[in-house]
């Protein structure tokens, strides 16, 4: 599969999953979607196709969904292979700010509940932190889009400073 074919199918994936592909990154890179190993590290499959960390799918369905927007029409997928490797690339930087997202509320989400150890959806309508009560179990959990983003993008930074691949 190629980086083109998971973004043609981007929406398809389980959120929770990442996109592994290998260098040089271009729209006909190879590329898998995978869950990455309890370590953080990627999987077998991955190593075994020669790809590393790229994005979790979450983040690339973040990152693409204002590009319509912006564009003032559908994107091309070259477009949004384009705009998901300046991301990429840009989380291997040192840069701070990131300009590429821009929210447009409401906004529907998913979240866990360590409660009850499931999902459940939740509408944001700012960026601030709300309280939001799973329905399954009563549990309050705060939910601010701010500190999500910059926990995910810190996250993204630490897993690319792991050494993917390695066993």
């Amino acid at each position: 599969m190629t980086l083109q074919e998971i973004v043609r199918q981007l929406d398809r994936f389980e959120r929770g999953l990442t996109i592994y592909a290998a260098n040089p990154w271009q729209p006909s890179t190879n590329a898998l979607v995978a869950r990455p190993g309890d370590d953080g590290r990627a999987p077998e499959e991955a190593v075994a196709a020669g790809c590393a960390y790229f994005l979790e799918v979450f983040m690339a369905l973040a990152v693409l969904r204002d590009l319509h927007g912006l564009r003032g029409r559908e994107p091309s997928e070259m477009e949004k292979c384009a705009r998901l490797i300046e991301y990429a690339e840009w989380l291997r930087s040192d840069a701070t700010d990131y300009p590429f997202i821009k929210w447009n509320f409401p906004v529907t989400m998913m979240i866990y509940c360590n409660g009850c150890g499931r999902h459940f959806d939740i509408v944001v309508t700012s960026k601030d932190s709300a309280d939001h009560r799973c329905p399954a179990c009563g549990k309050v959990h705060a939910f601010g889009l701010e500190a999500f983003i910059r926990k995910a993008m810190e996250q993204g930074k630490r897993m690319l400073r792991k050494t993917h691949g390695c066993r």
